[in-house]
């Protein structure tokens, strides 16, 4: 041991007499802290507004605009306006294309955004059924610098963000603010509440009528069956009746007369019924219109009472069945065709409303869809109605008109025989008996109607109760005065309904200081390396000491390699606190932790050359190239290739590094003395290299030295 220090003493003496060895043993010791400050300042934050805010991208919106409901939207104009407030990036604003595009090729930009004259119009084009998705260019300088497109293709995902809350945002807004298209035009001054309800009375009025005119057809059709009875018991007496007289035949052609305004009643309360069901469907359309448009943006509200319409679906149906009873066997083919084609229609309609009402995910595009689809089948219904309408007026009418001729003929030829003319009485009995059966037929489908119909007011009747008690409801008043008075608050919510809170866990004020504990292993490595640079690790003779002692040659001169690297750390620590100012929850483990690390670089590099020499010092170097790219220093370990994510963990730095991180975002358990026991591990490993492994390589490296000293240009 005595030895030992005799070494160390003689080095000193040595290098305190030498004003050259002063001077570069502090250089030594500062070189190694302006590696690690000037790395860290420059990387201070780089990332943060006020470094990528220098970065220029153009932006230049050729957006034309659209209208919705009658007002001008430019989503375009509206996302220029909100990145004119955003400092992520050094937004350029130029006024034309081309100026944007030429700035990205002469270098003037590192990228341009450019949203191009459609896009307002693409983005609302599912307003008109077709979805086109609107491109917004994006030109990229990928040659000016390699970091740079990473850092601003922050903006491409800035003015994705931007663009889809100004749209969700103008949208809703507009829609807010268009009154008419939610309320109803004719509701002047009234609320969206007033408008619902008004139509749902109007709807409840409609049926009373209905009802009422239902009740007149099914007198109608009592009276003309009595009519008809009459006639058919009349029938077998003809023989007498002739005898009677022309007062009898008189008696028969005011019966004919009867029937025919029976038959012209039935024709009217038949097309007056197909009437009804296109009103019923007019009417069905304009409340699920409504609807629809109030589900967009408040289905809870509605999901309560205002979608409730899709019950008046099945009576719809049975309505229109009750209106082709008294007629649809007869039909020819097509005809029926037709009849079913329209139950099919009412029933697809019926069937989008109880999806959409059991679906309580539906999104605004979704309603919106549906909507479509919806009243696309209630428009092909009422073509389909009017067609049938046509089909009875044109033709099933022309035949009951054909058959009252008929009639009349008949009692031409009985007057004939009541003038001595042969006739036969057969034809008029059976068109009688066809007549009855229609009208039988007729009557019972027009008191299923009745009884629909007074079933569907009564669930209207509660539908109106539902919604009157739902307006008292304070959640639904404050939605209502919300899209009444402040539209652009709820389309600001809309767009972002969420906010997302962020919690740091071991917040670090600066990308700079992250990086400190990195940067500050790196130099104190490069400082360890430069020592077996300039310091001889070969002991010469040392007066007092007549043989030393391998062991005592290399821990003598590894004293001054200790030294010199504990003052390269403290510099280079206090610097990082005091000088930097880098965020550092205990100065105290941060010093403990740079300096454990450089005991261990310079008793690691320092064996390697005492064992290897030159050879020693190149695998130092190679070591740490392969540290500062696979340590996990910048990029997560978890990024870089498998080969390094393999070795990371049999390397130095990551623990010196580690250490220093609990001491600057905070410490959990006993992470920070694991990292400090680790790195005792390769002081184990240096001293094996230094005192065992060299002993074989003596006498190779004392060749190398000699061979190298003989070539006369290399130390």
């Amino acid at each position: 041991m005595r030895n030992i220090f005799k070494i160390f003493i003689s080095d000193a003496k040595r290098i305190l007499k030498n004003v050259v060895a002063v001077v570069v043993i502090m250089g030594l010791s500062v070189i190694p802290s302006l590696y690690a400050w000037f790395n860290i300042f420059s990387n201070w934050d780089p990332y943060g507004p006020s470094a990528t805010s220098n970065l220029k991208v153009a932006v230049v919106s050729a957006d034309q605009g659209a209208e919705v409901a009658g007002l001008s939207v430019n989503i375009g104009a509206t996302v220029v306006d909100t990145l004119k407030s955003n400092d992520t990036i050094g937004w350029v604003f130029t006024d034309t294309v081309d100026e944007a595009v030429d700035g990205v090729y002469d270098n003037s930009y590192y990228a341009a955004l450019v949203i191009p004259e459609e896009f307002t119009e693409e983005m609302i084009s599912f307003l008109g059924g077709e979805i086109e998705n609107p491109d917004i260019i994006y030109y990229e300088n990928e040659k000016k610098n390699a970091i740079a497109p990473k850092i601003t293709g922050k903006a491409k995902t800035t003015v994705q963000e931007q663009v889809n809350a100004a749209f969700v945002s103008t949208l809703a807004e507009t829609l807010m603010k268009v009154g008419g298209a939610v309320s109803g035009a004719d509701i002047e001054g009234g609320t969206i509440g007033d408008a619902v309800l008004e139509r749902l009375n109007g709807l409840s009025g409609d049926l009373r009528s209905y009802i009422s005119i239902l009740n007149s057809f099914v007198s109608i059709m009592g009276s003309a069956q009595s009519i008809v009875e009459t006639s058919q018991v009349m029938l077998p007496g003809l023989d007498s009746m002739v005898t009677t007289g022309q007062d009898t035949v008189n008696s028969m052609e005011g019966l004919l007369t009867a029937g025919d305004a029976t038959a012209d009643s039935v024709t009217q309360m038949v097309n007056y019924s197909l009437d009804m069901v296109n009103n019923t469907l007019d009417s069905v359309s304009t409340v699920i219109g409504n609807d629809m448009n109030t589900l967009k943006n408040y289905q809870d509200a509605v999901g309560k009472g205002l979608l409730s319409s899709k019950s008046i679906m099945p009576y719809l149906r049975q309505m229109f069945d009750n209106s082709v009873s008294g007629w649809e066997g007869t039909a020819d083919d097509e005809t029926q065709i037709k009849i079913q084609s329209i139950r099919e229609q009412l029933y697809a309609i019926e069937v989008e409303l109880e999806g959409l009402t059991e679906n309580g995910t539906a999104t605004a595009e979704d309603i919106g869809t549906l909507e479509n689809q919806i009243m696309g089948q209630i428009d092909v219904c009422k073509q389909s109605v009017n067609s049938l309408k046509d089909y009875y007026t044109y033709t099933v009418q022309p035949s009951l008109n054909d058959t009252m001729n008929a009639m009349h003929n008949s009692m031409v030829t009985t007057t004939a025989i009541l003038n001595g003319i042969n006739a036969d009485f057969s034809d008029v009995g059976y068109v009688l008996r066809d007549y009855r059966k229609t009208l039988e037929g007729g009557k019972s489908s027009l008191s299923e109607s009745l009884s629909m119909a007074q079933e569907l007011q009564n669930g209207l009747a509660d539908v109106i109760a539902d919604f009157v008690e739902l307006r008292q409801d304070e959640q639904y008043q404050e939605i209502m005065k919300i899209i009444e008075t402040d539209p652009a608050l709820l389309g600001s919510f809309i767009s972002s309904p969420v906010n997302l809170d962020t919690v740091g866990i071991y917040e670090i004020e600066s990308y700079g200081s992250a990086m400190a504990p990195f940067y500050t292993i790196l130099a104190l490595w490069v400082g360890a390396l430069i020592l077996v640079a300039i310091i001889h690790v070969k002991v010469e003779p040392v007066e007092g000491i007549e043989e030393i002692k391998p062991y005592q040659a290399y821990f003598g001169r590894y004293i001054t390699f200790f030294l010199v690297g504990q003052v390269q750390t403290l510099i280079t620590v206090l610097g990082d606190l005091y000088y930097i100012h880098i965020q550092c929850h205990n100065p105290f483990l941060f010093w403990l932790a740079a300096a454990a690390s450089s005991f261990v670089f310079t008793l690691f590099i320092y064996s390697l050359t005492v064992a290897f020499g030159n050879v020693g010092e190149a695998l130092a170097i190679v070591v740490m190239v392969i540290q500062v790219a696979g340590a996990g220093g910048t990029f997560p370990i978890q990024t870089l290739p498998e080969i390094y994510q393999m070795v990371y963990k049999y390397l130095p730095f990551p623990y010196g590094m580690n250490a220093m991180r609990e001491t600057i975002g905070g410490i959990y358990q006993l992470d920070y003395w694991k990292n400090i026991g680790a790195l005792g591990i390769y002081v184990v490993i240096s001293l094996v290299i230094g005192l065992v492994v060299a002993i074989p390589f003596r006498k190779l490296m004392h060749m190398i030295e000699k061979s190298k000293e003989n070539t006369g240009i290399m130390i």
